[in-house]
């Protein structure tokens, strides 16, 4: 593992590429007459996957700076990346700066991109007129890259013996995608020409264009008055999802009495309103804004709830909005 982490290797397992928007992006790039190019190939998952799914390309070009099967072209790929293809298929590394600094991992200097996915994302873009990527779900909400992006698709896992997953719209989930992480990861469909909005999925199932979903968030808000992390604030926030369902609540501050309130914590928190509250107001804004918004906006992290979908985290930004609507 800390091997593949140093690399932000994780092996592709799942199979995203059977669902429609894919299907739909691979006939648009006539994938069928491309020599298609995975600049970070692994073990050379992608192209069984593109298989399986019933799509075939002409020739397909593979480089990894570790090949992992035979027929790879060893290269960093990073630091020369691959020339002269129109079509790129991959799923990039990922890798926080943080957290190769935290470990004493290698990250490179020519970024200042937050993770190394971005940065592998970014070199793709520029070589490449169709590119389709696996990366991590948090993507949609960092604002990079969207003038190409058409589709984003959160790939939720069909977790193996699990058979109260509602089903999508059109189809299937996908299987758990990568064999060694839970990490929640999408599939950035990306075209030469620039889009005016962005179709968001799960899995096979639309959910509304970016533009749609943000008309359904808050203003923001930059009133400083609302504190968080105040032990004596006059309310609560679980800002949460626990394993079983959408459970990020506000609560009365007696109920998180015997919970000592960290400067850093970001899950469990008091909040220091100038103003009485209404509680079960702002739970209601909260479930409408999830309802509306399809959790798009809220950070999704590792493990999936037993109703299906993703755990979720409420930042404070969000937070703030909620609580400071008029």
């Amino acid at each position: 593992m800390d091997e593949k982490r140093a690399s932000g290797r994780y092996y592709t397992r799942g199979n995203p590429f059977q669902l429609e928007p894919f299907q739909t992006w691979a006939e648009a790039s006539n994938l069928a007459q491309q020599i298609t190019l995975e600049p970070f190939a692994g073990a050379k998952d992608i192209p069984q996957l593109i298989d399986a799914a019933n799509l075939q390309c002409r020739d397909w070009a593979f480089f990894d700076i570790q090949p992992g099967a035979e027929g790879i072209a060893q290269r960093d790929t990073l630091a020369d990346f691959p020339k002269g293809f129109n079509v790129c298929i991959t799923n990039p590394p990922w890798l926080a700066r943080n957290s190769a600094t935290r470990r004493g991992l290698p990250f490179p200097e020519a970024t200042s991109y937050d993770d190394l996915y971005k940065y592998a994302l970014e070199q793709c873009l520029t070589h490449c007129e169709w590119v389709a990527a696996i990366i991590p779900e948090a993507f949609i909400r960092s604002g990079l890259f969207l003038q190409r992006l058409h589709d984003f698709i959160s790939l939720v896992p069909q977790a193996q013996g699990k058979t109260n997953y509602p089903p999508d719209k059109g189809g299937r989930g996908v299987s758990v995608m990568f064999e060694d992480t839970e990490h929640p990861v999408g599939l950035a469909l990306f075209a030469p020409d620039a889009t005016s909005d962005v179709r968001i999925w799960r899995n096979n199932q639309f959910l509304g264009t970016m533009s749609e979903l943000r008309r359904h968030l808050p203003q923001p808000s930059a009133n400083r008055n609302i504190v968080f992390n105040d032990p004596k604030g006059n309310l609560g926030l679980i800002a949460i999802d626990n394993t079983v369902s959408a459970s990020i609540r506000f609560c009365p501050p007696e109920e998180l009495k015997d919970y000592p309130i960290r400067v850093h914590c970001r899950s469990i928190t008091k909040i220091g309103v100038p103003w009485h509250v209404d509680i079960d107001m702002l739970n209601n804004r909260l479930a409408t804004i999830r309802e509306k918004t399809h959790d798009v906006f809220l950070t999704a992290f590792k493990g999936i709830r037993s109703d299906g979908h993703y755990r979720r985290r409420l930042d404070w930004a969000l937070s703030r909005a909620i609580v400071d609507m008029e």
